[in-house]
């Protein structure tokens, strides 16, 4: 790839440094470790970006000249199986850089509130116009705000909504910077999932907007996958799709692999959901886990897994995913990943009615999805959607069959509401769930007729 040759550039470039050259020629000596760092990171080179990281850590001589590094170091961790060391680390140092996050206690619901209050006072355009960021301190604190908020969304989704409220904030106060889009995004995303696709999607063409505006596309890959997961609550799910892989180039064009493999992971997930070719559908899986692979994106890469999993059983093979060592401690810290593992599980159990194996993973699934993304992914209504036809299911075979009436009663709320932002995507599936809860109250005409809607929509 063009990283590859442009990290032996480098390289060679510090091959041809002299002895003393930390001392003699500081400028060019940081400018090439950094450059050479982006690289690394770029392409997975976790062992060359260490080494280069503590070089620069070594003989760096003021905190603001090892920040480049730092950052990069900790773009690692994140998507390795080290994602709560590298919030850890990244709150600690933007506390150092004066922009502290921990302490404060306020409810994700509150923080989107607040943030939609003071942002009433300014129009689209004026926020289009906001002049450009030129604080140095300020441009560098935005990175690492905006790469915590992907790694914060999946373990710590009660929080992750401040870092969202910090960067519009700085972004209106300070000016724009190219990472100013992406907080726009994520406001959008995590007021559609409280239930307003409209206002959500005011947001996300706001955040794509910006990008033209804020003199560079680096955020791209990130603005086009979270805000292509609400856009498919609106307009057709197969044109989402085709975003998804416009997200991709952008992010590589700038070297943002974690992007490039949220873009992929969630185009597989869409493309399942779409009813893609199961074939072609795994053949996107297998090319996009050798991409995460290959980048040492093990969270990304495990998740999918599961997902390909699912895929190989609906084809009827007996393959497996070649699942990594880390995995089960990812498991174990990380609820988003824990929450795709049981759903995939309780899926597969109920296409082919496994009564046991339905019922006992559906249970774990209940119990972590409350504390899990905080986004909102087109894959929530899926979820919500198969939770609701097995609860329906569940409550006709067991005894605690009321229990089972009720949760499915909540997917077929989030059905109806999400059916009024696209009727051509959620009707069919509400007037569905609308005749499974009839059936089960022994309405069998209300639920033929629903059946029937259900079909003809």
């Amino acid at each position: 790839s063009d990283f590859e040759a442009a990290y032996s550039y480098f390289d060679n470039g510090i091959s041809f440094l002299r002895k003393k050259h930390w001392k003699e020629h500081y400028a060019l000596s940081l400018e090439l470790f950094d450059l050479a760092a982006k690289c690394a990171h770029t392409n997975g080179d976790t062992l060359s970006l260490q080494l280069l990281y503590e070089q620069v850590l070594t003989y760096g001589r003021t905190f603001e000249d090892k920040l480049n590094v730092m950052y990069f170091s900790t773009c690692a961790l994140a998507f390795s199986s080290r994602l709560p060391e590298s919030i850890e680390k990244g709150l600690d140092i933007l506390s150092k850089l004066g922009f502290e996050l921990r302490g404060d206690e306020s409810s994700m619901e509150a923080c989107v509130q607040e943030t939609k209050s003071f942002l009433s006072g300014c129009t689209d355009n004026d926020i289009l116009n906001t002049r450009r960021m030129t604080d140095p301190t300020t441009i560098i604190a935005m990175k690492f705000l905006g790469k915590m908020e992907l790694g914060m969304t999946q373990i710590m989704p009660k929080s992750v909504a401040r870092v969202t409220q910090r960067i519009i904030q700085l972004s209106l106060v300070h000016g724009m910077s190219p990472v100013s889009p992406i907080g726009f995004v994520h406001l959008g995303s995590y007021i559609a999932k409280f239930g307003d696709i409209s206002g959500g999607y005011h947001y996300v063409k706001l955040a794509r907007s910006l990008l033209d505006k804020v003199g560079s596309r680096e955020s791209a890959g990130e603005v086009i996958c979270i805000g292509t997961q609400v856009v498919a609550y609106v307009e057709p799910l197969q044109a989402a799709l085709e975003y998804h892989d416009d997200g991709y180039a952008a992010a590589m064009a700038y070297g943002d692999v974690i992007q490039a493999a949220v873009n992929s992971i969630l185009n597989c997930t869409m493309s399942s959901i779409a009813g893609v070719n199961l074939q072609t559908t795994q053949e996107k899986c297998t090319k996009a886990i050798k991409f995460m692979e290959d980048k040492k994106l093990v969270i990304f890469m495990t998740q999918l897994q599961y997902i390909q999993h699912s895929v190989f059983k609906l084809i009827g093979t007996d393959e497996e995913p070649k699942y990594v060592s880390e995995g089960q401690n990812i498991l174990a810290t990380n609820n988003s990943v824990k929450t795709t593992y049981y759903f995939q599980k309780t899926y597969i159990s109920f296409i082919f009615r496994s009564y046991e194996g339905t019922k006992e993973n559906i249970g774990e699934y209940v119990a972590c999805i409350g504390n899990t993304w905080a986004n909102l992914f087109f894959h929530h209504s899926f979820h919500a959607f198969y939770i609701g036809l097995i609860s329906f299911w569940l409550a006709r075979k067991s005894r605690d069959g009321n229990q089972w009436i009720e949760r499915g009663k909540l997917s077929k709320l989030a059905l109806k509401r999400w059916a009024e932002s696209s009727s051509w995507t959620f009707e069919n599936k509400w007037y569905l769930l609308e005749a499974e809860e009839s059936f089960c109250n022994n309405n069998y005409d209300t639920a033929k007729t629903y059946y029937d809607k259900a079909i003809s929509s």
